[in-house]
């Protein structure tokens, strides 16, 4: 899931961050109710980073297993072509 799409979300995320930010500092507001926001703001981004980074992960997992999968595929069929071993047959039902 590293591509440019969730490159330019990252940036986006971040940007937005940045810019609520600012936007309570130059808000007139007393300092405890701005540092009150920045806060509730901050816990906010880090629990939907959580959330990213965590679905992530899962995604990998599934990944990695079908390229693991793949792997062992290309081994067997490697193997098979170099003994003149016939492919095991499969079933195409769809």
């Amino acid at each position: 899931m590293s591509d440019n799409r969730t490159d330019a979300l990252m940036a986006f995320l971040l940007g937005a961050a940045v810019g609520a930010g600012v936007a309570l500092l130059l808000a007139p507001a007393s300092g405890e109710e701005t540092r009150r926001k920045l806060g509730e703001s901050a816990k906010k981004l880090g629990d939907d980073l959580d959330d990213k980074v965590r679905s992530a992960r899962e995604d990998l997992k599934h990944r990695a297993g079908d390229v693991k999968a793949a792997i062992g595929a290309g081994r067997d069929a490697f193997t098979r072509a170099r003994t003149g071993e016939e492919p095991a047959p499969t079933s195409t039902t769809m």
